[in-house]
């Protein structure tokens, strides 16, 4: 991934420096004027025709610009600083980006990289989760107290580069010699994840003193009742699960959806580890439904001293919620489920509240959404104001009709079909007698294509041609061809929504899933291959194209829920990562301000690449201590900002753009999502990054911290996890630093559990 903050402009001061030494092909063959030259470097990245012979300069700047045939924009020879390098190479100092087809410098490192082959491909699908403690890190090895490995950490979008070793233990004993270790050699020990949130919770790059992070995507408890994925009280009113810490969304999915079992709420990608998860806050976007650790029924964990101990009181539960893994570690927990055998989701269509954009059709807009489904995720374009909405619902049971067709009869006598209250008169093709066209006025709802049937009814317009119009419409397809003409006419009949998979094919559609993404509990991301869309991406933000990357994200996310709707029917939708990196801008404010909010983004010269999304998220009385925001129990809006950064090409204003939003969401009342990026602020350098800017109390209350200091003191007395940035919020940093005054003193050793 490419270190944040590359410009463009650092490729016109490139060219300006540059230019003075070379020697151009003019008419004279002379060294370049300083008026040509900054003729010339005005051009660079300007739009030109390859057959316009005067087009980069013509023959002023002959030989030292052209026009890039991949771009159609003017680049130098060679390449500079951020300029396409597929048809030339790089200048001095430089390298060509395998990842975006651009010069960057040398000691930059690359783009996630996306297999080069097919059978490159094949080889990474082939990893399985023993390859987690031996995955090369670049061949080196980083040691802590003793301890080593080949892979350090590092998070899933890359602004956290660590050199602390990551290590993987299978089971208790060697969870346990770790602590033990770690004691002894006066190391800090940090529980990881899937490594998806953007600030150091785990670890930071500036951390002082030795780290050892602990991966439990290979561990299983010594305990069998919590070693493995057990689904319990199935059929009862109050299912639960018990899950691994170590697991994915995935691997928990792959085992309960094809019994009907879902969370209670979920996120948009299953590529998140459980304990990870439930110890940060972590939300979807169930209406109704706080952060997913509200469903936390018991937790497994292990102490300081490798005492192990399963937590079920709400009153110490809450302290372990959102604890950031700095209490011990959590092994495996157990949460409550919900079965939802009619569950559905998909796209509601994108468009701009009916009546115009204002405050009042806005929120018809969000309560006839509410109404609908059970959940949904929303995302608004803020060039036109129009939003999408990913939504879920439980359809309705079929309900069988009271009587049948046949049992449907005409009677002379009374010219009607009887009996009258139950039936009518429903000519199809092809009945021959009045008895025959008598048929059941309750229809049952059809669940297959086979089940949509033509409505013969002449006075029915083309939207209800066919029974069941708000199930069923006319979709006539190459092959529909039938000698029978009542059953061709029927075959033109098929469902709105394509049948959900059955269970077969949701198994199937796991393992495949599985098999593509084997390290997916420890580095968090998720296996893609679309080389040409990563090319696209860097292309259009090369050339200007922010605002229709925008709208290409709100056109593409339709076609993943489809596809996701057809192979799982889950509620997750995100099964590739992103082609290039996209940090999020997160906070949550009151639901009533969203209406403004965006507003003020929308009005915003918006130069950012991705669509605003928001989830709603209703936040209950005394669920977690340190519940970001310290917020009063109710109903928030959690709402993301993301833009796309292309190495050595994008602007810097996204960033700028980032604190705007940002002070947008703090005058709403709002406070930091801890996954995500915010504290915008300029660093030492000048740059505008995250987490510079954080106040003492912007995420925790002086009283949240109290608590909460006064319970990790009694389960980690030497302080053994209080390490990373939310340890930083928690206890302190400075002379004052309740982390300073944690000593390293020799402790009584515990016995080996």
């Amino acid at each position: 991934m490419i270190s944040f903050g590359s410009s463009r402009f650092a490729a016109r001061a490139r060219i300006a420096a540059a230019t003075p030494l070379l020697l151009l092909a003019g008419n004279l063959g002379q060294v370049q004027t300083a008026a040509a030259t900054e003729a010339c470097a005005a051009l660079d990245n300007a739009q030109c025709n390859p057959l316009d012979h005067e087009a980069c300069g013509g023959t002023t700047c002959s030989g030292f610009l052209e026009c890039e045939l991949t771009t159609f924009r003017c680049a130098t020879v060679p390449r500079g600083y951020g300029q396409p390098c597929k048809l030339r190479r790089c200048g001095a100092g430089l390298r060509c980006s395998v990842a975006c087809g651009v010069c960057v410098d040398e000691a930059e490192e690359d783009l996630v990289s996306l297999p080069s082959s097919a059978a490159e491909a094949e080889d990474d699908s082939a990893a399985s989760r023993d390859d987690v403690a031996s995955a090369s890190g670049g061949g080196r090895v980083a040691t802590a107290c003793g301890m080593s490995s080949t892979r350090v950490f590092r998070n899933w979008i890359g602004n956290v580069r660590t050199d602390h070793p990551l290590l993987a233990p299978e089971d208790d004993e060697a969870l346990w010699s770790i602590l033990e270790k770690a004691r002894q050699g006066g190391c800090k020990v940090r529980p990881a994840g899937s490594g998806h949130s953007a600030p150091g919770v785990v670890a930071e790059e500036s951390s002082e003193g030795d780290v050892v992070v602990v991966s439990l995507a290979r561990y299983a408890a010594s305990d069998a009742d919590w070693a493995t994925i057990a689904l319990l009280n199935e059929g009862t009113q109050a299912p639960s699960v018990i899950v691994p810490a170590g697991m994915t969304q995935l691997e928990l999915y792959a085992e309960i959806r094809p019994h009907g079992y879902f969370l209670e709420t979920q996120t948009a990608t299953f590529g998140f580890a459980m304990g990870g998860i439930v110890s940060n806050f972590v939300h979807g976007g169930a209406f109704g439904k706080g952060p997913i650790h509200d469903s936390v029924l018991k937790m497994r964990v292990m102490l300081w001293d490798g005492t192990v101990e399963v937590i079920s009181d709400t009153d110490v539960l809450k302290y372990w919620r959102n604890g950031f893994g700095l209490l011990g570690f959590i092994t495996a927990v157990e949460l409550a489920v919900v079965r939802r055998p009619n569950f559905w989701f998909g796209t509601f269509t994108t468009q701009a509240p009916e009546g115009g954009w204002d405050s009042a059709n806005f929120q018809a807009y969000i309560d006839g959404v509410k109404a609908e489904y059970t959940g949904a995720q929303f995302f608004m374009n803020p060039h036109d104001r129009e939003i999408l909405a990913v939504v879920q619902k439980d359809r309705d049971e079929p309900e069988a009709p009271a009587i049948s067709d046949g049992d449907c009869k005409w009677s002379f006598g009374g010219v009607q079909c009887k009996p009258a209250d139950l039936c009518s008169r429903q000519y199809r093709f092809g009945d021959w007698t009045l008895s025959q066209s008598c048929r059941s006025i309750a229809r049952p709802v059809p669940a297959t294509d086979e089940e949509c049937l033509l409505s013969h009814n002449p006075t029915r317009n083309l939207s209800e041609a066919c029974l069941s119009p708000d199930r069923c419409s006319l979709q006539p397809q190459l092959g529909d061809v039938s000698l029978d003409i009542g059953q061709f006419l029927d075959d033109v009949c098929r469902l709105r929504v394509p049948e959900p998979p059955d269970a077969n094919t949701m198994t199937e559609a796991y393992e495949e899933l599985l098999l593509e993404n084997p390290l997916l509990g420890v580095d968090g991301t998720l296996v893609g291959d679309d080389r040409f869309q990563q090319a696209a991406y860097c292309l259009a933000s090369r050339i200007g194209l922010q605002e229709p990357l925008v709208g290409l994200v709100m056109t593409t996310i339709p076609t993943l829920v489809r596809d996701a709707y057809l192979s799982t029917n889950d509620g997750f939708y995100n099964a590739e990562s992103a082609p290039i990196p996209a940090p999020y801008l997160g906070y949550l404010i009151p639901a009533p301000e969203l209406y403004g909010v965006l507003e003020e983004v929308a009005r915003l010269d918006y130069v950012l690449t991705g669509p605003v999304e928001w989830r709603f998220v209703t936040i209950g009385n005394d669920t977690a201590v340190l519940q970001p925001g310290d917020p009063e129990p109710g109903e928030y809006a959690a709402i993301e900002a993301l833009s796309l950064e292309i190495p050595g090409w994008t602007p810097a204003d996204w960033r700028k753009q980032f604190r705007d939003v940002e002070a947008i969401l703090k005058n709403a009342g709002g406070f930091p999502h801890t996954g995500k990026w915010f504290g915008m602020g300029e660093d030492d350098k000048g740059v505008i990054q995250p987490f510079q800017n954080v106040g003492a109390g912007d995420i925790f209350s002086s009283a949240q911290k109290q608590d909460f200091q006064a319970y990790a003191g009694t389960v980690d007395p030497l302080g053994l996890f209080w390490s990373g940035s939310m340890a930083d919020y928690v206890f302190g940093v400075g002379e004052s630093s309740l982390l300073d005054k944690v000593t390293s003193s020799e402790v009584e050793d515990s016995s080996e559990p």
